[in-house]
């Protein structure tokens, strides 16, 4: 294919996927999702990885198109293959649950690898899971914890609760309520009902910090509101 050619799909290929983000974003309608759905298909015909991804994300929870977790792990896993680390976590996502595919704990911790070695931030997170629990690699529990910890740093959410539920159980480091009870405060700021729920019971028990009703009541309020 000549260069020239080249480059007007790579063109093309942008152009249709900047307009299927805006069908999905602004859609009111099936029939918008529907729009978004052919204009993605058309892109990823073209070569764009970002819409081989969102075809993953569409297949998966059925957004313009019928639920079909089986496409939904091919694109995902057409999208990692291009180097997609949005598509590598998700591939490793599928493997663990063993949607669409047999379960498979190596496959999804070498999936997993490879998103959090492109940037993925949550891949870290779900490293350290499987660290923890010996999911398809040896149990570490150290190693589990040194993972959300540097997920937490980067802030994902879920790995700073983590990270708070390890120092409040001493599990993979040295037990420590006060640090316990800084992770969970930076992800109950963040809106994580279940770290403003734990956030009621340190205040309540005095667990790494000092006993303060109202605070307590609070935190456990705020956790109902968010839902938990």
């Amino acid at each position: 294919m000549p260069a020239q050619l080249k480059n007007r799909g790579s063109s093309d290929a942008r152009g249709l996927f900047a307009a299927a983000k805006r069908k999905y974003h602004g859609g009111r309608s099936f029939q918008d999702l529907r729009a978004g759905f052919n204009l993605l298909k058309q892109a990823a015909d073209l070569g764009s990885v970002g819409a081989l991804e969102w075809l993953g994300v569409a297949y998966d929870f059925g957004w313009g198109t019928r639920r079909n977790r089986p496409l939904a792990f091919k694109h995902y896993l057409a999208a990692a293959e291009a180097g997609s680390a949005y598509g590598e976590y998700h591939v490793g996502v599928l493997y663990h649950e063993g949607i669409a595919i047999r379960k498979n704990h190596r496959l999804a911790v070498l999936w997993a690898r490879r998103a959090a070695k492109h940037g993925y931030v949550i891949a870290l997170h779900a490293l350290g899971l499987c660290y923890r629990f010996g999911q398809g690699v040896t149990k570490n529990p150290r190693k589990g914890f040194q993972l959300h910890l540097q997920a937490a740093k980067r802030g994902e959410i879920e790995a700073q609760c983590s990270v708070g539920w390890c120092f409040s159980e001493g599990e993979g480091v040295a037990p420590d309520p006060k640090q316990a009870f800084r992770w969970y405060l930076r992800a109950a700021k963040r809106g994580h009902d279940g770290a403003a729920r734990t956030l009621g019971y340190f205040y309540e028990t005095g667990r790494g910090v000092r006993i303060d009703r109202r605070k307590s009541e609070f935190w456990y309020a705020r956790a109902r509101q968010l839902g938990g």
